[in-house]
């Protein structure tokens, strides 16, 4: 974490759960955790659970969901992964059965530090596969994660 976030004198975490997936029958997950430095928020990672047809639709909502636009290349991880010096974003599948929802996992990096591109991607990239791993396991998917890598 410390590669991407700016140097602050400290920091703090505010974990929110919306929604908690009870069981299996249950169709919502919604989480946050919002990072401030020194009183301003430097990242916010979330993570929901939604269904798309096409994974490619998910990409362009988060991407123009995300406050800062950016060009993003893909990962391996879950059924699909993006990610830049901005933001990073795993599409994991959550359900085996019935409708296949997935998580939308997004770590987004609201102030940079003073790490290039290349460096930001790589540790967003592995805090969005660390959140993904969490929220997989918070939000007791049966579906393989497929995050490792």
């Amino acid at each position: 974490m410390r590669k991407v976030l700016p140097d602050k004198s400290s920091y703090s975490f505010d974990d929110q759960f919306m929604h908690r997936r009870t069981d299996d029958t249950d169709r919502t997950y919604e989480t946050s955790c919002f990072v401030n430095g020194d009183g301003k928020m430097l990242l916010v990672a979330t993570a929901e659970m939604v269904r798309y047809d096409k994974a490619d639709e998910w990409v362009q909502d988060v991407v123009a969901n995300a406050s800062v636009s950016s060009d993003v290349t893909s990962f391996q991880a879950g059924d699909k992964a993006v990610a830049s010096g901005r933001i990073a974003a795993i599409y994991v599948p959550c359900r085996a059965k019935g409708p296949r929802e997935h998580l939308s996992v997004v770590v987004e990096l609201k102030q940079r530090s003073g790490a290039g591109d290349a460096e930001a991607r790589e540790g967003l990239v592995s805090l969005a596969r660390n959140a993904a791993v969490f929220a997989h396991q918070q939000a007791k998917c049966d579906a393989p994660a497929k995050v490792a890598g």
